[in-house]
């Protein structure tokens, strides 16, 4: 977490008028020094899509990592930062034609599938190195995937013979248990799962030699993770050596390099207004299930806390970011409030509704 003398330091140097991000890059180092320790080995992936801000992901890039992109717009931002297109998946398995065509123009020469209708239009866009994308769930998780993605088991002998049929190289099984996973067994049955798919593969006339186990790694405690990384490393060593393991980490990256500052623009009654949103920052309440925590920089001393409404800044009734919030009964405009844990699913999907650029805030990078 940043600390107060830099966040103050921060308010008398740049002087923001409004809500602004911070950026502990030395924090994204930590953390992608601890994968490496406790994965040693499983390649990272970075999920694009939970914070595509540039200065992160060259930063990323230059400590070694690859990454997930899910449409042209992330694999683009990637290889113009400089990655080879050898460092990018693009792991979406509902595509346009058009976005596949643009990948393959791209050099982009990784994809999933869990279609038919998917491996029709790789083919008939020229063709990609393809993974199987299989259904594996945790229950648990926050943002279920299942219900969307992955096939049944039932499913693949019809998939892998489509693929022989067109003649499409399969190098690998894909999965992914589902956002801020909350069971480690659910990575240990879904790679039980994914060896299961490679000897069906393998008796297709495949040669699958790469094993994706997806994303939903995330920590309360920054980079603990607890009982995960060995359960994943014991289920591993059941492969052949042949196999590369890669995953696609994206909370556990970014969700602590980031702290937003936000002012308090207004006070009536028993709620405050600040400079943000559930249309801007906040929509992680809305779409990621988050239950954001904050702490006043320089705020009232002695004062009585008492529970308060904090509304975001739209003119929608509904932008309520939190009911019952303890605030400082003598809290006031000019105040600002930090909310750490900001980087992840955040200004990701920011919108500019009610003409508020929520989606051009300040980035400050230490």
């Amino acid at each position: 977490m940043v600390g107060v003398g830099v966040l103050q330091e921060l308010l008398k140097t740049h002087r923001p008028s409004d809500s602004f991000y911070v950026y502990d890059l030395d924090v994204l180092t930590r953390a992608y020094e601890e994968w490496k320790k406790v994965f040693p080995k499983v390649t990272p992936y970075y999920a694009v899509k939970c914070n595509p801000d540039p200065v992160l992901v060259q930063h990323l890039m230059n400590l070694g990592s690859s990454f997930d992109c899910a449409t042209p717009a992330e694999f683009n931002l990637v290889l113009k930062l400089g990655a080879s297109p050898d460092r990018i998946i693009y792991a979406n398995p509902c595509k346009r034609s058009e976005d596949i065509r643009l990948a393959i123009n791209s050099k982009v020469k990784r994809t999933t599938f869990d279609s038919v209708c998917e491996l029709q239009k790789i083919a008939l866009a020229g063709g990609m190195e393809v993974l199987l994308r299989i259904r594996a769930d945790d229950p648990g998780a926050r943002c279920n995937l299942g219900n969307k993605y992955g096939a049944e088991e039932e499913e693949w002998t019809e998939l892998l013979g489509m693929c022989s049929r067109l003649s499409l190289n399969l190098v690998g099984i894909s999965f992914h248990v589902g956002s801020m996973a909350s069971s480690a067994q659910a990575f240990v049955e879904a790679l039980a799962k994914a060896r299961r798919a490679v000897t069906l593969a393998e008796t297709h006339g495949f040669n699958p030699r790469i094993i994706d186990i997806g994303g939903g790694f995330s920590s309360n405690n920054v980079f603990d993770l607890g009982p995960l990384p060995s359960m994943i490393n014991e289920e591993i060593s059941n492969f052949d050596t042949k196999f590369k393991f890669i995953a696609e980490p994206g909370r556990y990256f970014a969700e602590h390099v980031a702290t937003l500052l936000t002012p308090v623009m207004g006070k009536k009654g028993k709620g405050i207004t600040i400079s943000e949103s559930l249309y801007g920052a906040f929509n992680c309440v809305l779409f990621d299930h988050a239950k954001p925590s904050f702490w006043i920089l320089d705020g009232p001393d002695n004062s009585k806390l008492v529970p308060m409404t904090i509304f975001g800044s739209t003119c929608d009734g509904g932008d309520v970011i939190q009911q019952e919030a303890l605030l400082p009964s003598s809290i006031s405009y000019g105040n600002w409030l930090v909310w750490p844990r900001m980087g992840a699913y955040t200004s990701a999907a920011t919108t500019k509704f009610n003409g508020i650029p929520f989606d051009k805030r300040l980035n400050i990078y230490i």
